[in-house]
């Protein structure tokens, strides 16, 4: 995997790619090593009951232990969209918040609406066959042919057909034709 991935997606689309996963066991949707889902260090709670900023969580989250700044930037435009698309109350019903407002430990699976917010606020921040590509340059130690892969992705989905892979991974359906055609489109273009 590589250092620091710009989202959990990626991740999981890369670790599915590389791993050569083409439906059964599910993969994990708790976030790699390389991506921490801990709350930030830097949250604001400077004593008990002291608001939380759970902006500086998503980020984390979003970022890992990654320093690159367009990853930070991507990451803040992120944490940015996706509060302004739920408010405190959703994002702890969706377990990406805690009960103390801190970015949840490992993050669950997503419901369908909740997936589909998690996915406009990334791929408002992101482009994902760009992501992807740094991703996979990165783990494949740049022996991947980064113009190459990238011109192949985007020809083989669509961006509704990317959009729906990438909501059924957050949601769970790792079994889907969804998921099936993205894992095949990114190992077939790697290839």
């Amino acid at each position: 995997m590589p250092r620091a991935l710009t989202s959990l997606v990626v991740a999981v689309a890369v670790a599915m790619t590389a791993s050569g996963y083409s439906g059964g066991d599910e993969p994990s949707v708790v976030p790699s090593s390389t991506s921490s889902a801990t709350s930030s260090p830097t949250a604001t709670s400077t004593s008990p009951g002291a608001a939380v900023d759970p902006t500086a969580g998503l980020i984390d989250l979003y970022v890992g232990d990654s320093t690159d700044p367009q990853e930070q930037q991507d990451a803040r435009c992120f944490a940015v969209r996706l509060q302004d698309a739920l408010d405190p109350s959703e994002l702890t019903a969706a377990g990406i918040l805690g009960a103390d407002g801190e970015v949840a430990d490992a993050l669950p699976v997503f419901d369908t609406a909740t997936a589909e917010v998690w996915v406009e606020a990334q791929l408002g921040c992101v482009d994902y066959v760009e992501a992807s590509t740094r991703a996979l340059v990165t783990q494949t130690r740049g022996a991947l042919d980064p113009e190459a892969y990238a011109a192949c992705l985007r020809d083989a989905l669509t961006e509704t057909e990317l959009r729906a892979a990438l909501v059924q991974t957050l949601s769970g359906g790792f079994d889907s034709p969804e998921v099936a055609a993205l894992a095949d489109a990114q190992s077939t273009c790697a290839g």
